[in-house]
């Protein structure tokens, strides 16, 4: 009797350890979800300063879309592409590269060139409204990432860009 007794008690203090440790699993999760929120309302803060304010004379000038302003990026990077390799590092088909070019370049934001060896490759550059704005996009971004990094000391700084990096070890355009 004692036996059964001792047993069925045992049983729920089992139960209770294990109610204990998934309240506690719980918690974990919980706190977890809180810190991927956390970083990615921080990222999104980070993401929106980085963005520059639309030049005033620029205003009545239709927007870029994301794919454009990756184009743009990888553009400001290598400053001469041919239109494959912009596909590839875009990760999109020929054909989606073409028509994004397309709307670039009505934009009078970059300009087609053909190669004097072989016409069928085609690059693509910055046009002179291009390459001003790519300026004033870098020097804008530049001046919000100073602004940031100010608040860390140098030390911190080189520490907070080794975890980030640890955190995005292959940077996408």
């Amino acid at each position: 009797m004692q036996l059964s007794e001792h047993s069925t008690s045992f049983q729920a203090g089992c139960q209770g350890w294990r109610i204990l440790h998934e309240l506690a699993t719980i918690e974990k999760e919980t706190r977890s979800d809180k810190q991927v929120r956390q970083f990615i309302d921080l990222m999104d803060m980070v993401a929106e300063r980085l963005r520059p304010v639309r030049r005033p004379r620029d205003l009545d000038h239709p927007e870029c879309s994301q794919l454009e302003l990756r184009a743009l990026a990888a553009l400001g990077q290598r400053s001469i592409l041919s239109m494959s390799e912009l596909a590839a590092i875009l990760k999109v088909p020929l054909s989606t590269a073409t028509h994004m070019i397309d709307k670039l370049v009505l934009k009078n934001l970059v300009e087609r060139r053909h190669v004097q060896h072989d016409r069928r490759i085609v690059q693509v550059a910055f046009s002179k409204k291009g390459k001003r704005i790519h300026r004033f996009v870098l020097e804008s971004r530049f001046a919000a990432a100073r602004g940031m990094l100010a608040a860390l000391n140098p030390g911190e700084r080189g520490i907070f860009l080794q975890r980030i990096s640890k955190m995005v070890p292959e940077s996408p355009v």
